[in-house]
Order: structure tokens, then sequence, then C-alpha cells
């Protein structure tokens, strides 16, 4: 997962959901990119729950290959395996092979009304349920109980992204072309608006960071997350890098001809945290159209966009007429807060249950470790002191370049 500071709230609160919420277990985070000790090798688990970050590997083919060594214990290991994969449409198939050849018990995925296409093998043998990229715990709900009065902020319309795989598809290409199309004809419309809109990476902001930046947001931009393109082996990405490599200056439009014809038929889609985070933050939504994993429609949960802006004179009313947007900011917050789902307690208790029933089912007896609290603190002791090492050394990486580029 990389440097602690840089964690998005977002994430470490999906990471690090069984610890917080069900502090009656023992059990760790562990963070892939660090080795993983032999002696918790030996330990018998219950459940072992593969996380978003952990699944991701599966997009760098070299890093993929070492992880499935490294941990090819799991793979044999007669725990509970429960995946929580994102981006189920990139590599898929690559996904799909590594849940059933690992055995993974459960899946939740955040396309799960594509299951038919996405795991249509793994479903023979595993069962899907419906999962989301993000789960709210009750720190945000307690956090924004009252979140800053929508006049008393000083942003008038927020939105941060960045270019990294733009070319995709082009759903991304929306993700990150909106920020720029937006601020160029709000900025004609009503220069006097206070836009806080980047599509750069050095803009985005980590941590809980981000949350104190969208509650000091009236309005913020929002698109559809997700992918119209399934790249079931890598392969649609590894070839548009590799035209936009030789043609580094094509447009979208070029890309697309070159390399997504025929692929855009079906999109892909899931609410995603910034659709979360800005409902509970009373924060309201100006959103292009989507599904929205059917918790948000338009003109009751956000202010439709066209993708084109052309309808920017109306966003532009609706924004200044108080009453709408009080009543959209109670309703995506109602709507959000309604589904049990998205409760991160809800889902901790879920994942205990379904272990339970699951070993019981088996006829595996719960594992009796002994002193695995003491092996838990070691562990995270370790992983504290490495950490700083791996904060050190991207220090170091920093100074580095900045003499290079002073040279």
């Amino acid at each position: 997962m990389g440097d602690p500071s840089c964690y998005r709230e977002a994430v470490r609160s999906l990471e690090y959901m069984l610890p917080e919420n069900s502090p009656d277990i023992d059990c760790f985070v562990h963070d892939a990119s660090l080795p993983f000790p032999d002696y918790l090798k030996r330990l018998t688990f219950d459940l072992i729950v593969l996380g978003p970050t952990f699944l991701g590997t599966r997009q760098n083919e070299k890093l993929y290959k070492k992880v499935l060594k490294k941990y090819d214990f799991i793979r044999s290991s007669s725990a509970t395996k429960v995946a929580l994969p994102q981006d189920d449409y990139d590599c898929s198939s690559r996904l799909e092979e590594w849940v059933s050849n690992w055995n993974v018990d459960r899946v939740y995925s955040v396309c799960a009304d594509q299951t038919d296409e996405l795991y249509k093998e793994y479903s023979k043998v595993g069962e899907v349920k419906v999962g989301y990229t993000c789960y709210i715990s009750q720190k945000w709900i307690e956090s924004w109980e009252q979140p800053k009065p929508h006049q008393s902020r000083s942003i008038d319309v927020s939105y941060r992204t960045h270019d990294v795989d733009v070319m995709s598809c082009s759903l991304r290409n929306l993700k990150f072309e909106i920020a720029g199309r937006f601020s160029n004809i709000m900025s004609r419309i009503d220069p006097k608006l206070n836009l806080d809109i980047s599509s750069s990476l050095r803009d985005l902001i980590p941590g809980t960071g981000w949350h104190d930046f969208m509650e000091d947001s009236k309005f913020c931009l929002t698109t559809p997350s997700g992918s119209s393109v399934l790249d079931q082996t890598g392969g649609v990405r590894a070839k548009v890098r590799e035209f936009c490599h030789k043609n580094p200056q094509a447009s979208f439009d070029e890309v697309k001809k070159e390399c997504l014809m025929s692929l855009e038929e079906t999109h892909y889609t899931a609410i995603s945290p910034r659709n979360i985070e800005a409902a509970l933050a009373g924060t309201v939504q100006i959103a292009t159209p989507g599904k929205y994993s059917g918790l948000m429609l338009p003109l009751v949960h956000y202010i439709p966009l066209a993708e084109d802006c052309s309808n920017i004179g109306s966003v532009l009313e609706m924004m200044q007429n108080s009453s709408l947007v009080k009543e959209i900011q109670l309703n995506c917050k109602n709507s959000i807060l309604s589904e049990p789902r998205l409760r991160v307690q809800n889902m901790a208790r879920e994942l205990i249950e379904f272990t339970l029933t699951n070993q019981n089912n088996k006829g595996i007896p719960l594992s009796q470790n002994g002193n695995l609290g003491d092996l838990v603190d070691r562990h995270s002791s370790r992983m504290a002191r490495s950490m700083g090492l791996y904060k050190l050394k991207m220090l170091l990486s920093r100074i580095k370049k900045s003499f290079q580029r002073l040279s």
C-alpha cells in the first residue's frame, strides 16, 4: 500500500475494516510491498482477505508472477478466503483465474451485475456478491453529522483527477477532460466563481486532507467511475501505450480509432468513494450521466451535467437555486446512508459470519493459535520499522531527483 501518509482515507478504511471494526478477534493487515514473515506462514488462519491493492498487482505481469510465488501458501490454506477486487474489468481473465486457482470462497465485485461476463467460470465454484469501492465508517458519519454550512464554504466547485491511463477508454478520458472543459466554460459564464479544479497528479490530496477539502466545497464535479472497455488480459492497455509512445501527440480520437474501435460496447461502472464522501459531507455533486450503482438519480441526488457541458447554463441556474440545492443535499445523503451494505461495520460483521458458517460447512474447526496477539504485535512492530525505511528511501529518492533537476 506504500507510504501511510499518502493513503486515501477511503482506501485505508477498506483495507483496515477488520481490525478497526472487530476488535475482539486477532488479525493484522499486511502490506504486500514488504516481505511476509515466514513464522506467520506457519499459523493456521480462519480467514484471509485479499484486498484491492493486493489484487491490483495483476495489472503488472512481472509483479503479479512474484506475488503468486511469494504468497503461494495462501492457495493451499484451509482458511476461508475472500477477495475484494476493484477495477474488475482490468485484466479480468487473470483475476478470475487467480481467485479460482487459490480456491477463494467469495468475491465481492463492484461489477456484480456483470458476473456472467467477468466471473463466468469462477461462479461455478465460488460465490460472487455485490461489493463497493468504499465503505462508510462510523467515524465518517459522526464527523459529517453536522458538516460545514453550504454558504460558509470557500470553494464553489472542486474536482481532482489525473492523466494516468487517460487514453485507455472513453470513460477514463471523460474523467480527465471534464476538468478543463467545465473550467473553461464556467469561467467565461461566471468568472466570480471560485473553482478549485485540477487534473494534475501533483495536486491530488492524500489522507484526511481530502475530507477537509470536500467539506469546504459547495459543489464538486464527478463522472461515472469505471471503464468502457473490458481488458481481459491487459492487451488493450499495452496496445494503447505502444501507440501513444510512437505517436506522443495523438489525440484521444486517434487512439480510439486505432486501438479501441468495437471494444467500447459496455460500461463497467460503480459508485465511487468521491460520490459517497461528497454525499456525507453535504457537497452537491454536478455529475455526468451514469448508473452510480442505482443509488444516485439526476435532479434527485445530483445536478446533471452533459458530457460536452452544453447544458452548463442550466447547471448554473440549479446551483443558484438554494431550495433545490438543499433538497439534493438531503436526498443524496439519505440515499447513501440508507444502504446498509455500505457500512463498514456491517461488511466486517458479514465477513466474520461468513467465515464461521463456511468453516463449519467444511468441517474445519476454528484455529487455536495461542499467542497470536503477541505475534501480531511483533509483526506490526516489524512493519513499522520497514515502513520507516520505506519512507527514508522515498525521501532520498526525491532528494536525488531534485539534484538531478538542478544539475
